[in-house]
């Protein structure tokens, strides 16, 4: 899985936070596979709790030339 996390400083976080939820979403939904494998993008929402900071994020996981990328987007509360 290639994850494309916010800020060089953060990547190692976002990596592990990306494949522990590709995981457990994959064993609630085994389809989810097959689907982004096929081209759809699954996009899951996260609220996290960093050193008494709250930040939002979107995880998008899609299929590319045969890699799984994980693009991690953080959504301002506006």
């Amino acid at each position: 899985m290639i994850v494309i996390a916010p800020t060089a400083d953060s990547e190692k976080y976002f990596t592990e936070l990306a494949k522990d939820s590709w995981t457990n979403y994959t064993i609630r939904d085994p389809d989810v596979e097959d689907n982004v494998e096929n081209g759809r993008t699954l996009v899951i929402s996260c609220n996290l709790d960093l050193d008494n900071e709250k930040l939002s994020i979107k995880l998008h996981y899609r299929y590319l030339r045969g890699y799984l990328y994980c693009f991690v987007e953080e959504v301002s509360e506006e």
